[in-house]
């Protein structure tokens, strides 16, 4: 059984999202009279091991790491939960099938998590159910394959929206803000932390004909700066509500969502192209330096094949095969799989050379210089470029291989990537646009925030997993 969500049957989702959250519950903590059942939960802490905030922190796990604790997990039927019961609320999950066998074997959450903070996680899941029950709530990304884009594939989240080229490059696309309505700044005072909204602030709503829910705890107030700018989570219409104070009044927008259709219109007013439309890398794109001769080499556009492994709720994923990529007259295989999770801005790109590469060539990435200012620093590994628009592009690269920045004349900033042990590597690319939702507004906000995303990237959260409770009822 597959949900998807559409504005009209929002209230169907939601209620079969808790009925089926609620019958896992349900199955972890009863059964039937006189019988003994076995639990089935996987327990496991997840740490935030930094002085620092992170929100909408991507968890993944596999199936194979699952089964090491429970040998019977199954992801045909399964929740993801925090906190104890009877006090346990869900997150919404995914499951995906990576290695293309038929059979999910990772699943995927957001997580957000104070400075030093850890939360006991655990799945719930009925290895006895012969149908898989798929949740698509409150969908945040999408990936497609887009012919009339001259493109590999497009993926997108709530945020941002990215076009995969044939050559390896890749073009970022920032989304406008979906305004609203405006109050009058004495509503200030209600925006803030455990507050609720009073009956005049919710009639805004409703003259605007913007539907808010009625029940209190239902909605949420995030302040993203203070005196500034504000969130309202509408957790039962799965809607969020953006607000930022200009002079003496509050301006409230939403999210346009997911509108990668929208590049298909020759008239379109609400994707707005964040970097160069050509150059042979883009924005975190890749290619292939020949260190003798110092150029770049695109990635072939012919001879490949492309299959979207997810386009999820919670992340989409698109995979790349060159099975035969020519390197000076030896054949190789170049794997390229590119994530995009919700909530988030940033790309994240996982390449596999199965063969050894020259020694005179290297893989390379790289941001555009956008024309403003940029910066370097090379103990994160990032570079960063913020431009005269309002908009920022960054490559967050691990620095647990040796790296190096390259000098030229080309209107870019691209760095050498090296394989591993293995022929993998693993980096993220990023970009933000004032004019968006994502709060970003300055230079100096925008260094500070590739300052955290980069040190992050280089210290996940620390998962462990814990001792089963009592599996006997």
């Amino acid at each position: 059984m597959r949900i998807h969500t559409q504005n009209n049957i929002k209230q169907v989702i939601t209620t079969c999202f808790w009925f089926i959250i609620g019958f896992l519950i349900v199955l972890s903590g009863c059964m039937p009279p006189g019988g003994r059942q076995k639990v089935s939960r996987i327990r496991f802490s997840v740490q935030n091991t930094l002085p620092i905030p992170r929100k909408n922190v991507p968890i993944v796990l596999t199936s194979e790491q699952l089964r090491k604790v429970n040998p019977d997990f199954s992801f045909k039927a399964f929740s993801v939960v925090t906190g104890e019961a009877p006090k346990e609320v869900p997150i919404p999950a995914q499951a995906d099938d990576l290695n293309y066998d038929g059979e999910r074997d990772q699943i995927s959450f957001l997580l957000t998590l104070e400075q030093g903070e850890t939360k006991e996680i655990s799945i719930l899941y009925d290895p006895t159910v012969p149908t898989t029950l798929t949740l698509d709530i409150n969908k945040q990304t999408r990936a497609g394959i887009f012919p009339e884009l001259n493109a590999v594939a497009a993926l997108e989240s709530n945020l941002i929206a990215y076009i995969l080229k044939p050559n390896g490059g890749v073009i970022a696309y920032g989304k406008k803000r979906a305004e609203l309505f405006s109050v009058d700044a004495m509503f200030q005072g209600e925006l803030g932390y455990g507050n609720t909204l009073s009956p005049e602030f919710r009639l805004h709503f409703e003259t605007n004909s913007v539907p808010l829910s009625q029940n209190p705890q239902a909605l949420r107030i995030e302040v993203k700066k203070p005196e500034q700018q504000w969130i309202i989570h509408d957790l039962e219409n799965q809607e969020s509500y953006f607000i930022r104070k200009s002079e003496e009044q509050l301006d409230l927008s939403k999210s346009i969502g997911l509108s990668l259709n929208a590049l298909l219109d020759p008239e379109n007013t609400t994707m707005v192209a964040l970097t160069p439309e050509d150059g042979v890398i883009g924005c975190g794109g890749f290619a292939l330096w020949d260190k003798e001769k110092s150029v770049f080499i695109p990635i072939p556009d012919e001879g490949d094949y492309v299959r979207i492994l997810a386009d999820g709720s919670i992340r989409s994923i698109v995979q790349r095969i060159l099975p035969e990529w020519n390197v000076n007259g030896k054949i190789l295989r170049l794997t390229s799989t590119t994530f995009i999770y919700g909530e988030n801005p940033w790309l994240e790109h996982q390449l596999h050379v199965d063969g050894d590469l020259p020694a005179e060539y290297a893989i390379v990435a790289g941001i555009p210089n956008i024309g403003g200012t940029s910066g370097t620093d090379g103990e994160l590994g990032a570079i960063w470029s913020w431009g005269t628009a309002g908009a920022g592009v960054a490559l967050i690269y691990p620095t647990t291989t040796a790296s190096e920045l390259i000098s030229t004349d080309e209107p870019f900033f691209p760095v050498t990537l090296n394989l591993d042990t293995e022929g993998r590597l693993s980096y993220r690319a990023l970009a933000v646009w004032r004019g968006g939702i994502d709060g970003i507004e300055t230079e100096t906000e925008f260094a500070d925030y590739v300052q955290v995303t980069a040190t992050s990237m280089q210290n996940p959260p620390r998962i462990k997993f814990l001792p089963p409770e009592d599996v006997e009822k």
